[in-house]
This record gives C-alpha cells, sequence and structure tokens, in this order.
C-alpha cells in the first residue's frame, strides 16, 4: 500500500496584529489622533446611534458617535465647538479608515488577485 503523504499549508501570521490603525494630523495648529475602533467598539457605536423609537440607524449619526470615540483629544469635552471644516475633515478621515475594505497583501505585485493587469473599479466609502 503506497505511503500518504500529509501536506500542510504554512500560514503567515507574522503580520497579525492586535493594534489598530493609527493617522495623526495637524489642523489649524492642533494635532489629532485618528485611532481604528474594534468590532465590540463599533457594536458600542451602532447602539449608541441607534433610534429608540424605530430601531433604525442613519448612517450620518453612527458616523458621528464613532467620529467622537475615534479622535484625541477628544471632541466630546471641548469647551468650545469644533470649526465644521475641521470636523468634517477628521470625520472623512474616520469614514475612510473604517468603511474601505483593506488590500489584500498576498495578492500579485503588478495586477490584481485573477493575475491580470486588469483595473477593478475604486471602491469608495459611503459617506466619501
Amino acid at each position: 500500500m503506497p505511503s500518504v503523504t500529509e501536506t500542510k499549508k504554512a500560514i503567515r501570521s507574522d503580520k497579525v496584529t492586535e493594534e489598530p490603525g493609527v493617522r495623526r494630523i495637524t489642523l489649524r495648529g492642533q494635532e489629532y489622533v485618528i485611532r481604528e475602533i474594534t468590532t465590540d467598539q463599533y457594536e458600542e457605536c451602532v447602539e449608541a446611534a441607534t433610534n429608540e423609537v424605530d430601531g433604525t440607524v442613519r448612517f450620518d449619526r453612527l458616523l458621528k458617535v464613532m467620529t467622537l470615540r475615534c479622535i484625541s483629544p477628544s471632541l466630546a469635552v471641548r469647551e468650545t465647538p469644533l470649526p465644521y471644516p475641521v470636523y468634517r475633515t477628521l470625520e472623512g478621515i474616520v469614514n475612510i479608515m473604517h468603511f474601505l475594505d483593506l488590500p489584500d497583501e498576498g495578492a500579485p505585485a503588478g495586477g490584481d488577485e485573477d493575475g491580470d493587469d486588469e483595473e477593478k473599479p475604486k471602491t469608495t466609502a459611503p459617506n466619501d
């Protein structure tokens, strides 16, 4: 009887990280740090943005709750309102950080995952 050889696929786990993505930006002389939230934190944001009457979640409310959670120094404890252009810039970064699919780092270079050089349509964030 011929011997059966087991083949095991190596799984690269050296790039797996529990650290959230971080981005720093300076607007009007103030440095802001934007951090990705975890899945559990996202669920908390959804719960906070849920309309108690009908159970719906408007995306603009969800994005605002997420923006307040992701930004340091905290926007929620400011004594003066943040200028809207500054807030909108920060909100846009939060939107892109959380609602765009991450690229496949293992995809072949010079093409897409199918191996051809045909460019796929760009994905945009829901509020982009």
